[in-house]
């Protein structure tokens, strides 16, 4: 004799649905974001770090250097878990170099040329 009803195993089933939905449309709605490789977060302007740039972050912007306003992941997808966190970055756009501040939220508030 099972234990429970009818209805437990139906309710389960169906619990997930909104999390694959949620997760299907933050994928789709990333897949256009463009990819930075960046220094690991920085408490003050990140120009004069010397290490290797070893992350890797996505934004939301249309143009391949990110723009104040933009939005950065750590992950491809738009999800407000995987913003990154407040501080400078050091990043690079193909030769040259840019110190990213980025604010509450991921919000880029500032990109300066080092």
């Amino acid at each position: 004799m099972a234990l429970g009803n009818a209805n437990t195993s139906a309710q389960a089933r169906g619990k997930n649905k909104p999390v694959e939905i949620r997760r299907t449309k933050e994928i789709f709605t990333a897949k256009n974001y463009n990819a930075i490789t960046s220094s690991p977060v920085q408490s003050s302007a990140a120009c004069r770090y010397s290490g290797s740039l070893s992350e890797t972050f996505y934004h939301n912007g249309a143009r391949v250097l990110p723009a104040t306003n933009d939005v950065v992941y750590a992950t491809k997808r738009a999800d407000s878990r995987t913003v990154v966190a407040a501080g400078h970055y050091r990043i690079q756009i193909s030769s040259s170099y840019y110190n990213m501040e980025v604010g509450a939220s991921g919000i880029i508030s500032r990109v300066t040329r080092c």
